[in-house]
């Protein structure tokens, strides 16, 4: 039992509202701050009148509080966060706090918990593991694309609008008991770190890394935070390249396994692609899948080397592996191709999306542009500035001094592209917009190249 009866919860916009009131619920006194203000008035009151919670838009006087709880990504010159280490009050993370109120609530007792984190390829790794082991389970799969029940490799939509911030997973929970939906394993997608509480963590990959919390830490360490700080029993699986994370759980002799996109480096599982198939090297034994045409598979390396990973510990035979890789031709706005009213579609827009996946997606493109008469139409931008990190109109401005030449049109999406210039380019809206607009801007012959980053 948590040894704090007086807590202060930070930062009520990434999903802090559920950690506040889960934590009232328990019985705590509840302190909300709204940090950055964007809470209105009536939830507020709400969460007064319904669960005991003292709230406010300003910082409050820390004394009295045994523990605070704030965000990986809060500026840490936050008053309140300055004072609790002065005098020496406890500090949690949100992430620590979602860990702590599951194991006091028994949530997902008798199952398996799988949690995955990483700057890319999150929400392919877990969508490729859960069809992986619904072949042999039922299995629950929250990541940004919503909530979905997998079973016998068939998914079907629980929820929509939940976000990947640590607090949307007592959102889950609690929608998942609505529902009465349970399962033999929850894979959890989390945004710059784990809970510490799942039986297995995963790390894609910490490159490319970024700064966070006002520019003063990098977003890998709030990632690795969890092999030091999680329960005793959890198994890391962490990508060969991230030496960083690598040394860190050996110095505390910590459980994990490797996986690697190559087969040069050292690891438990290596994975390559040779000719129109995928290698598979685990442990000395090796097997391969075919793959589709229909996706850029090179886009999903990754995902492919943490989902085996995770299904082989799972037990998940290599056959049934094998078949999923096989079948599987990309998810919708990750590097999927398709058709538009006759034009091919390249769509990369998903909110995982940055300045250099568009920038794959684009020699993407030009590769299967063969003749000089095939253009590419190029969506570029945002549907939301607070997706995840958002597309910093710098980096935007950057790629069309590099890389105007290599397209025919380019269409920049969203508020924030309206103050990028340069010659040849065009401004939508939205996605929708900005697909109309490349739908009249181009001929059968071209290709259409999406890169926004929204949600899907």
């Amino acid at each position: 039992m948590l040894d704090h009866s007086n807590i202060a919860v930070l930062d009520l916009t990434h999903a802090g509202i559920i950690i506040a009131e889960k934590f009232a619920d328990l019985g705590f006194n509840v302190t909300a701050i709204d940090v950055y203000r964007t809470v209105d008035e009536a939830t507020l009151s709400k969460m007064g009148s319904e669960h005991g919670i003292i709230t406010s838009k300003d910082p409050a006087c820390v004394d009295g509080f045994d523990l605070i709880v704030s965000p990986a990504h809060l500026d840490p010159g936050y008053p309140m966060l300055t004072d609790a280490r002065e005098k020496r009050i406890d500090i949690m993370t949100h992430h620590e706090a979602v860990g702590l109120i599951l194991s006091m609530t028994g949530a997902f007792d008798a199952s398996t918990v799988i949690e995955i984190t990483g700057s890319k390829a999150k929400t392919s790794s877990a969508s490729l593991l859960a069809e992986m082991l619904s072949r042999k389970m039922k299995v629950i799969l929250h990541t940004s694309r919503g909530l979905e029940l997998w079973e016998q490799g068939h998914s079907s939509t629980v929820h929509l609008g939940l976000s990947i911030a640590p607090g949307s997973i007592l959102l889950a929970v609690g929608r998942l008991a609505e529902l009465d939906i349970t399962a033999d394993c929850y894979i959890l997608e989390v945004s710059i770190g784990l809970t510490g509480f799942a039986d297995a963590g995963i790390i894609t990959t910490l490159e490319p890394d970024y700064r966070i919390a006002a520019s003063t830490c990098d977003a890998s360490d709030s990632k690795m935070r969890a092999v030091s700080r999680c329960k005793p029993e959890e198994v890391f699986f962490l990508n060969a390249r991230d030496t960083k994370v690598l040394a860190k759980a050996i110095k505390i002799n910590r459980a994990f396994f490797t996986f690697s996109d190559s087969a040069e480096l050292n690891a438990d599982l290596n994975l390559y692609f040779e000719d129109d198939s995928l290698v598979i090297d685990h442990r000395g034994a090796s097997f391969s899948s075919v793959l589709t045409s229909n996706y850029n598979s090179r886009s999903y390396v990754t995902a492919f080397a943490v989902s085996v990973s995770v299904a082989m510990w799972m037990g998940i035979s290599t056959k049934n592996i094998s078949e999923v890789i096989s079948s599987f031709e990309g998810l919708q706005g990750r590097m999927q191709e398709k058709e538009l009213s006759g034009r091919k579609l390249i769509d990369n827009s998903n909110s995982g999306m940055d300045i250099r996946s568009a920038e794959r997606s684009l020699d993407y493109a030009l590769s299967k542009s063969k003749t000089k008469s095939k253009r590419i139409i190029m969506l570029l931008g945002e549907e939301a500035a607070q997706v995840c990190e958002g597309l910093p109109p710098e980096n935007v401005a950057d790629f069309v001094t590099r890389r105007a030449k290599d397209i025919g049109q380019l269409i920049l999406v969203g508020e924030r592209m309206q103050e990028v210039g340069g010659e040849n380019l065009a401004y939508a809206s939205g996605l929708d917009q900005g697909l109309e607009m490349a739908l009249a801007a181009s001929s059968q012959s071209d290709i259409i190249l999406s890169c926004v980053k929204c949600f899907r």
